[in-house]
């Protein structure tokens, strides 16, 4: 059966050794670190945050306001964009997750529709850069 690598979105069978799984995470690795060289990729900030964790923080409190604003939408696209880029897709689907609980649990057709520009947007930008998509269980 044929699945998408979670990590880099490049396509693989299940049934391959392990020795070409391998072979496809490096080739990945080197077109991720291809992409940063050319795009000169700095390390991704939110709103000058490079922590994980207070990252996470702050979309949380974001996720916990009573509207999504427009403008803060747009700073989350360019921020995992930028993690895209970088090639931290692990954190992009740790923070696509938490989102995802985050807005479920309100049940707002708001939230639901920035989620799923959101998810549009990730999907665009693994599809342009890895010709795959992002797999991401928790969904």
């Amino acid at each position: 059966s044929s699945g998408i690598n979670a990590e880099y979105g490049t396509n693989y069978s299940s049934e391959k050794s392990s020795a070409t799984s391998k072979s496809l995470h490096k080739s990945a690795k080197t077109k991720t670190d291809t992409i940063c060289k050319t795009f000169q990729c700095p390390m991704p900030n939110f709103l000058g945050y490079t922590k994980n964790e207070d990252i996470k923080n702050m979309l949380k409190q974001w996720c916990d306001s009573d509207e999504p604003l427009q403008v803060d939408a747009d700073k989350v696209d360019i921020y995992f964009n930028q993690l895209i880029k970088y090639g931290d897709i692990s954190f992009v689907k740790d923070l696509l997750c938490a989102m995802r609980k985050q807005f479920k649990d309100k049940d707002m057709e708001e939230w639901n529709a920035v989620f799923n520009a959101t998810l549009q947007n990730v999907q665009q930008q693994i599809h342009s850069l890895f010709n795959g998509i992002l797999n991401i269980e928790c969904l």
